[in-house]
């Protein structure tokens, strides 16, 4: 079986079956959910279980898939996005993005 998500595969063909739901969602949902589960990042990281921090993360990359399915994309396209992403903004750049960041909103 091709996987062209590698890891992140196998939860795009998990959130498959809500297909229809999560496309009928507005954007607002996803933002609302992405800040909940920041949330619950935040808090096993207050308790010192970086573990479950860790699965709370991978949540979060399971609504950025879904907000890719959102906007139509396929596993074969969002490869090639991520891939053209990494190389035409992030490499070499990431200094300037965190400089940007700490200057423009002072985090």
């Amino acid at each position: 079986m091709d996987a062209p998500l590698g890891p992140f595969q196998e939860i795009w063909e998990a959130w498959e079956e809500a297909h229809a739901e999560i496309t009928d969602k507005p954007i607002s949902h996803f933002r609302i959910a992405t800040d909940l589960q920041f949330d619950e990042l935040c808090e096993h990281l207050a308790n010192g279980d970086r573990d479950a921090a860790a699965r709370e993360a991978v949540d979060i990359i399971s609504i950025a898939l879904n907000v890719l399915r959102w906007l139509g994309h396929t596993p074969e396209e969002i490869g090639v996005i991520a891939d053209l992403r990494a190389k035409r903004r992030l490499k070499g750049q990431s200094l300037a993005i965190l400089e940007k960041y700490q200057r423009l909103y002072r985090i």
